[in-house]
């Protein structure tokens, strides 16, 4: 069984990479989104391209909510460091 220290680093890692995936998804959601503006713009009347847009926004919103996610995912490690270290 691990020890406590062990555990605690292991989280730190997680904490560590889930902030990094959280900032990589919100900066794509956010590129994707403008992207799916642009586009949108050139494809006003053309329903396919409307299709395309709305499912460059489905993408959007999905990585917005993955990058929640993983913030989420930074807290609750915080959360058990504190724990732990008492």
């Amino acid at each position: 069984m691990p020890s406590i220290q062990e555990l605690i680093s292991t989280l730190q890692t997680i904490k560590h990479s889930s902030e990094e995936l959280s900032n990589m998804a919100a900066t794509a959601g956010s590129a994707l989104n403008g992207q799916a503006n642009a586009i949108g713009a050139l494809v006003r009347g053309s329903q396919s391209g409307q299709t395309a847009v709305q499912a460059v926004g489905v993408a959007a919103r999905s990585l917005t909510q993955a990058a929640a996610s993983m913030k989420t995912l930074g807290r609750t490690c915080d959360n058990y460091i504190r724990s732990a270290q008492k």
